[in-house]
């Protein structure tokens, strides 16, 4: 989980700047140059660097729930941001695509 969190907040934070083509692009190096580093100091099983994407999708999700906690149902109250939010979470929940649209192999 610690690991998904970290690299869930990388995405969100580090992909806009226009070295990255996609999310997708830098989710893919953020988690090969973060685990070389981690691995030199701690030892995870292959197993679980594979479900490393699934504790990405489950901090999305949880965070998705945080921002909408104090929501009533008034959709006139919704920021841009979350409204933006809310129709890119049930796009990418629609076409079943993993965490923010990024197609991780590991």
């Amino acid at each position: 989980m610690d690991i998904g969190v970290a690299a869930t907040h990388a995405v969100w934070w580090g992909s806009d700047h226009p070295k990255w083509r996609s999310k997708n692009e830098f989710s893919k190096y953020f988690l090969t140059s973060f685990l070389e580093g981690y691995l030199e100091e701690n030892h995870l099983d292959y197993e679980w660097i594979k479900r490393i994407p699934l504790f990405m999708e489950y901090r999305n999700i949880s965070s998705f729930f945080w921002w909408l906690k104090d929501w009533d149902g008034d959709e006139g109250k919704l920021t841009e941001s979350q409204k933006n939010a809310i129709t890119d979470a049930v796009a990418l929940i629609q076409a079943n695509k993993a965490f923010d649209g990024c197609d991780l192999q590991l």
